[in-house]
């Protein structure tokens, strides 16, 4: 292939410019491994995954931190909200437990009354036994006597 010739410079002569194509395949070249370039890169490598690794290691430390900070916050709620259900519970039973209320709904609803001094056992008293209670007394029963009839029943 030819080309044109180029003007002529001052006081040089033409030299004509011929480019020659030539086709050269470098498929079947094979590119020799560097071993000190490899364990650079290797090592760079292996540096990077490093960093990398640490990085997400001290990520996760701080997002298990906050959410343990969490889970401590809604267990504190969660243990006030308790210990005012507990004291709640306290005062109910306290009330539910007053000797005054039991007696009034023993006499009022349940039709009950106060034994007679033949039905009061007494335990572990300080005095001699009385000759109307017996000495082995095991239960205190609101009757004072058994039937005949019934024996098995109070």
């Amino acid at each position: 292939m030819r080309r044109r010739v180029n003007p002529p410079a001052a006081g040089r002569a033409r030299i004509p410019e011929i480019y020659f194509v030539k086709n050269v395949d470098n498929s079947r070249l094979v590119r020799e491994v560097d071993p000190e370039k490899r364990r650079e890169c290797f090592s760079l490598l292996g540096l990077g995954i490093l960093v990398f690794l640490s990085v997400l290691l001290l990520s996760w430390q701080h997002l298990q931190c906050v959410r343990a900070g969490y889970e401590i916050e809604q267990l504190k709620v969660q243990r006030t909200a308790l210990e005012e259900w507990e004291h709640q519970l306290v005062v109910e039973e306290a009330a539910l437990a007053n000797p005054e209320r039991i007696d009034t709904l023993a006499r009022k609803d349940l039709g009950m009354v106060s034994p007679s001094p033949q039905q009061v056992i007494q335990w572990g008293g300080a005095g001699p036994p009385s000759p109307q209670q017996p000495e082995s007394a095991e239960f205190a029963r609101n009757f004072s006597a058994v039937d005949e009839d019934n024996p098995g029943e109070p």
